[in-house]
Parts: structure tokens; sequence; C-alpha cells
């Protein structure tokens, strides 16, 4: 259930990152980084909350846990703990 609601929250948070990504830009300005490297700071925006909403992905389907637990995992989908 924690990975479940884990999961819906980081792709949340990426989703909003994405659809308020031109906003948050006119918010916090340019970055010289994203504009030189990536051709807009929005392409930085977007591209992070693609990896948040990708991150929680994997996290909702236990393929990635974000505890420490020190436990290789022995395989996709199986619990460790």
């Amino acid at each position: 259930m924690k990975q479940l609601l884990l999961g819906l929250l980081f792709m949340g948070i990426g989703g909003a990152l994405m659809y308020y990504s031109y906003p948050l830009m006119e918010m916090f300005g340019r970055n010289a980084w994203a504009e030189r490297n990536l051709g807009g700071t929005r392409n930085l925006i977007l591209l992070v909350g693609f990896l948040l909403m990708l991150v929680g992905g994997l996290v909702m389907f236990g393929i990635v846990s974000l505890t420490s637990t020190g436990d290789i995992p022995s395989g996709l989908g199986t619990d460790v703990s």
C-alpha cells in the first residue's frame, strides 16, 4: 500500500511539473545551463517531470524501492521484506 501511494505521489508531482512547466518557467526564470544544453528551461522542467513520473511508476509496481533495506531483490515483482 505504501508503494502505491508513494508512486502515485511521485507521478502526480511529475505530471504537475509537466502541466505547469511554462508558468513555472515564468515564475522562477530561465536557467542558463538548460538554455545552452537542452534548448530551453521548459525542456529541463519537462525532463524532470517525466523522470519523476517514471520513478513513480517503477516504485508503484515494486521494481524500485526507495527504502534502504540492504537486501538484494531476487527478481521483479517479488517482495523482499
